[in-house]
C-alpha cells in the first residue's frame, strides 16, 4: 500500500476520534448546566362571587305574612332583596351567611337577590314565589307535613272532568287535579270567586296545592290572572364623587325616595341605589348607606 493512502486513513480515523470526542465533552457540559425542572405550583384562579339562596324554589307557595329569605355568598357582603314593591338590605356575617325577612307582593313575583363584596363584585339571583295568605287553612289541613305548598303556572291546553292540563312557561305539560272544595278565584275582574265552568283553554293560572307522586297537582285555590311581570329593578354600587341638591354624580335625584335625605350624605361615601333603568335614565326607589 502507497505511504499517502496509509497517512490519509490514519488521518481521517484521527478526525474521526476527535469530532467523536468533542461531540462527548460538549453532551456532558449541557448536561451539567442543563437547569434543573422543579414542578411549579398551579396557581389559584380566583373564584367568581356568587351568592345562593338556601330552602327557596321557584313557585313556591307562601302563605305567612313574612318569608325568610337566607343563604351563602362572601364574607361581610351587602345583601339585597328586591321585589316589585320593596327593597330589604341585610350584611353577610364572617361565615359568608345571610339571613333577611322579605314581605311580597299578593300573587305571583319575581324577586332579585343581589349581593355586593368588598372587592366590588355583584352577583344576583332570582326566584319566582307565590304569596297567598289565603291559602294558610289549605296547609294547615294537608296531613302530609312532608309536602312543600307549591303552584303550577301556565296557560290552559285542555279541560276535562277534574282535570286541567297547562303549558308553563318553560313548554312543558303539566297535569292539574280539581278538588270538591277548590276555589276559583279571577284576579283579572277584582279578585272574585267564579266556578270551574268558567275556565277556558288559553287562561294563564296559578293552581296552589300539593304534588302528588305521579306529578299531578290537587290544587286547593286556582287564580286566573295575567302572566307575570318582569321585575326590572336593579342596583348599582356608586361612590359619591358630586352631590347637590338634585344629583348624585350624574344621576338625577327624584321627588321622593327611601333612605337618607341628601344633607346626610357626603362626598367619598359608598351607597347603593335601587331603581329602574329607562334608557339613559336611572329612576331611583332607593338609597342605601354602604357600612
Amino acid at each position: 500500500m502507497r505511504k499517502e493512502t496509509i497517512l490519509a486513513i490514519f488521518a481521517g480515523v484521527l478526525i474521526g476520534v476527535v469530532f467523536a470526542f468533542g461531540a462527548w465533552r460538549l453532551a456532558k457540559i449541557f448536561k451539567n448546566n442543563a437547569p434543573i425542572n422543579s414542578p411549579q405550583p398551579t396557581p389559584k384562579q380566583k373564584m367568581d362571587f356568587s351568592i345562593t339562596l338556601e330552602s327557596l324554589n321557584d313557585f313556591d307557595v307562601i302563605y305567612k305574612d313574612e318569608i325568610s329569605f337566607s343563604g351563602l355568598t362572601d364574607p361581610s357582603s351587602n345583601v339585597l332583596v328586591i321585589t316589585n314593591e320593596k327593597d330589604f338590605s341585610t350584611k353577610s356575617g364572617s361565615d359568608g351567611s345571610f339571613e333577611i325577612d322579605v314581605v311580597l307582593p299578593a300573587a305571583l313575583s319575581e324577586t332579585k337577590v343581589i349581593g355586593f363584596n368588598n372587592q366590588g363584585q355583584s352577583s344576583e339571583t332570582k326566584v319566582k314565589l307565590v304569596y297567598s295568605t289565603e291559602f294558610a287553612k289549605s296547609v294547615e289541613e294537608n296531613t302530609d307535613l312532608t309536602k312543600k305548598p307549591t303552584a303550577y303556572v301556565g296557560t290552559i291546553t285542555d279541560i276535562s272532568s277534574g282535570t286541567i292540563q297547562i303549558k308553563d312557561e318553560n313548554g312543558d305539560i303539566k297535569q292539574i287535579s280539581l278538588l270538591e272544595d277548590t276555589k276559583f278565584i279571577n284576579t283579572l275582574k277584582k279578585n272574585i270567586e267564579v266556578k270551574s265552568t268558567d275556565l277556558a283553554i288559553g287562561d294563564y293560572i296559578i293552581a296552589m296545592g300539593f304534588v302528588n307522586g305521579n306529578k299531578v297537582l290537587k290544587t286547593q285555590r286556582l287564580l286566573i290572572t295575567s302572566p307575570i311581570e318582569e321585575n326590572k329593578f336593579e342596583a348599582k354600587k356608586i361612590t359619591i364623587e358630586e352631590l347637590s341638591k338634585t344629583k348624585i354624580n350624574n344621576i338625577s335625584l327624584p321627588k321622593k325616595w327611601i333612605g337618607p335625605d341628601i344633607k346626610s350624605l357626603e362626598i367619598g361615601q359608598n351607597i347603593i341605589l335601587i331603581g329602574i333603568q329607562n334608557e339613559d335614565k336611572f329612576d331611583i326607589r332607593s338609597i342605601l348607606v354602604v357600612e
